[in-house]
C-alpha cells in the first residue's frame, strides 16, 4: 500500500499509536504530516534504511493509512460497488489490490482488501471512503466501520521479514494467506503485504499495544525503523504511482487531470472481464482512448526535479511528477506524465538549473510496467495475482 502525497498544511499533526515509540530511535528528528498523521522522513539516514531493506528488514510506521472492517454477509458485495477488487472470489486469508473509481471508470484512489474470515473483510486506502463505503452499504446486510484510530500497523519489509517475525514469537503468514496469533499476550493479525516491489508483512493490532509490539520487533528481532523518504526510493523503484503526487483523484474539485486505470499505468487492476464493479461500464467507453500516460524513466543524471520537462524530438511531451536518485541502478527514476504518448524509447529531460539544458532519458521497467506489460499481451484477460 501507498501512502497519500504529504500535507502541504499541517497545523497540529496527530501522534500515531506508533509515534512515541518512532520518535525515541528518531536520530534525524525529521518529520512529516500525511491524513494529518505524523510520520518520520528519516530515522538515520537515508542510505541506510534503503540498504536495510534491499539486504535485510526494516519496519515502518503504517498508522497514516486508512482502514475500514467491512463485515455482513453481503460485506464482498459492498466491496465491489466501490473497489475493482474481486472480493467474492476471495477465500479466508486472501488479499488482493485493486483501485477505487468514479462512475466515468476515472481513478479515485488505490485499495486494498484482505478477506479476514467469512464475512469480515479488512479494507485498507491511501485516503477516506467512509462516505462512499455508507452510500455502498445501501440494500445490502452489510456495514463498514472506520477502525483507522483504534488501532496501529507496522509493515515489516526486506528478505529478513519471516526472520523478524519468528524472532518476535509471531507466526508467519504464508504468501497468498493471512494469519493470526498472540504476541506477549496481545492478539496480533498478520498478513502478507508489498510495499512497491518489496515484499512485507503487515501487523495489525490494537493501537493500544502499539508500544509492545514495536519494542518486541527492535529487541527480538533486531531491526531498525525506516522513514518515508527511503520508501519513497523504493516506491519509484517499482512503478508505483503515488495518490497526490504522481496522479490526482478524479473527484478532486478543478483537477483537470482525470486519469483511467491504464493511463497511470495500472491497467491490471481494473480488468474489464473481472466481473462487475463500480465504474467498469464507465471505463469500457474510455479505456481504449488513452490521452495521457504514466511512466517510469530513467535519467542519465544524478538530480532531476517534480515539474521538469519531458522532450521528444525537441518537442514537449510531458513532465516529472516524482523522481529520486535510485542507488541500485546509479540514476535518478522518475515518473512521467506524457501528455503526448509516443512509440519512442528516447526522452530528454530538462534542467532548470541551465537555459537549455538537457539530459538523455529512457523508459525503465518497473514491477508494475512488468504487470502492465503482460496484461496488455494478454488482451485484458490477465488479472491481478493475490497478494
Amino acid at each position: 500500500m501507498i501512502f497519500p502525497a504529504d500535507d502541504m498544511i499541517a497545523d497540529a499533526p496527530r501522534a500515531t499509536p506508533l509515534y512515541a515509540a518512532a520518535a525515541s530511535v528518531s536520530k534525524a528528528n525529521i518529520w512529516t504530516s500525511v491524513n494529518g498523521w505524523s510520520l518520520a522522513r528519516v530515522f538515520t539516514s537515508v542510505e541506510k534504511e534503503y540498504n536495510a531493506v534491499r539486504n535485510g528488514a526494516a519496519i515502518a510506521d503504517l498508522g497514516a493509512l486508512f482502514r475500514y472492517a467491512v463485515r455482513g454477509s453481503e460485506a464482498a458485495q459492498q466491496l465491489s460497488r466501490i473497489t475493482t477488487v474481486p472480493a467474492p472470489s476471495l477465500d479466508v486469508g486472501d488479499s488482493a489490490r485493486g483501485l477505487i473509481l468514479d462512475d466515468e471508470g476515472c481513478v479515485l484512489d488505490l485499495a486494498e482488501v484482505s478477506r479476514l474470515s467469512g464475512d469480515l473483510f479488512l479494507l485498507t486506502t491511501p485516503t477516506s471512503h467512509a462516505r462512499r463505503l455508507q452510500l455502498a452499504a445501501r440494500g445490502l446486510d452489510a456495514v463498514g466501520e472506520d477502525i483507522t484510530e483504534s488501532v496501529a500497523a507496522i509493515g515489516i519489509f526486506g528478505p529478513r521479514a519471516s526472520e523478524v517475525l519468528g524472532a518476535a514469537g509471531m507466526k508467519n503468514p504464508g504468501d497468498d494467506v493471512a494469519a493470526s496469533g498472540m504476541v506477549r499476550g496481545v492478539e496480533t493479525a498478520a498478513r502478507p503485504i508489498q510495499f512497491g516491489a518489496t515484499d512485507g508483512v503487515e501487523l495489525v493490532f490494537p493501537a493500544s499495544e502499539a508500544l509492545t509490539i514495536w519494542d518486541r520487533l527492535m529487541r527480538r528481532g533486531k531491526v531498525g525503523p525506516i522513514g518515508l523518504d527511503a520508501m519513497e526510493i523504493l516506491r519509484i523503484e517499482s512503478g508505483a504511482p503515488r495518490p497526490g503526487v504522481d496522479f490526482i483523484a478524479a473527484d478532486r474539485p478543478g483537477s483537470g487531470m482525470r486519469r483511467t486505470p491504464a493511463e497511470i499505468g495500472l491497467p491490471h487492476l481494473a480488468p474489464l472481464d473481472r466481473g462487475w464493479y463500480s465504474g467498469r461500464r464507465g471505463l469500457r467507453h474510455v479505456a481504449t482512448r488513452p490521452q495521457h500516460r504514466l511512466v517510469t524513466l530513467s535519467i542519465d543524471d544524478d538530480r532531476s526535479v517534480p515539474g521538469a520537462g519531458v522532450f521528444a524530438k525537441g518537442k514537449p511531451v510531458g513532465r516529472i511528477t516524482s523522481c529520486t536518485w535510485s542507488p541500485a541502478i546509479k540514476r535518478v527514476v522518475a515518473f512521467a506524465d506524457m501528455s503526448r504518448p509516443t512509440g519512442r524509447n528516447d526522452y530528454e529531460i530538462s534542467i532548470p538549473s541551465q537555459v537549455d539544458g538537457r539530459v538523455a532519458a529512457k523508459l525503465y521497467e518497473t514491477a508494475e510496467s512488468a504487470l502492465a506489460r503482460a496484461f496488455r499481451e494478454a488482451h485484458g484477460a490477465a488479472t491481478e495475482s493475490r497478494r
